[in-house]
């Protein structure tokens, strides 16, 4: 193993520990870098073509960040200060607060972060969607009395009472005529 490091000192310098350390850096943070890489990303997206589902989908990344750093930082300093505080006195706080602490919290960010991305993809998919399954079953239409359909019906009454004000009772008809 010596011979290794001799070797590496003499051919690569300290650019094997450079690399090691974006390895190590990298593999440990690349849920956070992907989160800010996506709001870097939506936030553009927004500045550009200001829209709601832009504006929902750089939420999701941000509460996505959020909650990522909640549980890898927050979350161990807040169970070691509920064991400081909440030690002997009060013991029996301990188990509820590392409830609402740790899982419900967690839970929470999960919940909220799909809820918002479900949003953002309907926002963003939703109407061609639903026009692909309206592809496959189309509106029924339904026909009047006389055995015209609806759409007919409506032509007849914009021909003979193309002003405003006029209802299906009145004989006067438009002027232009």
């Amino acid at each position: 193993m010596e011979s290794f490091y001799v070797w590496s000192e003499q051919n690569l310098g300290q650019t094997h520990y450079v690399i090691g350390y974006l390895i190590i850096l990298i593999s440990h943070n690349w849920p956070i870098m992907a989160a800010i890489a996506a709001a870097l990303f939506f936030s553009i997206q927004l500045y550009q073509q200001p829209s709601r589902a832009n504006a929902v989908w750089l939420f999701s990344a941000l509460l996505f960040g959020m909650g990522y750093e909640y549980e890898k930082h927050v979350a161990g300093e807040l169970h070691h200060a509920i064991d400081v505080l909440f030690g002997l006195e009060i013991v029996h706080w301990n188990r509820p607060l590392h409830l609402i602490v740790g899982p419900l919290i967690n839970t929470g960010f999960v919940l909220i972060t799909f809820l918002i991305v479900s949003h953002g993809l309907y926002l963003s998919f939703g109407s061609s969607v639903m026009n692909a399954f309206r592809r496959f079953y189309p509106a029924h239409i339904a026909t009047t009395t006389s055995g015209a359909t609806a759409s007919r019906d409506a032509e007849q009454q914009e021909e003979n009472h193309e002003r405003a004000g006029n209802d299906a009772n009145s004989t006067q008809t438009s002027a232009g005529r």
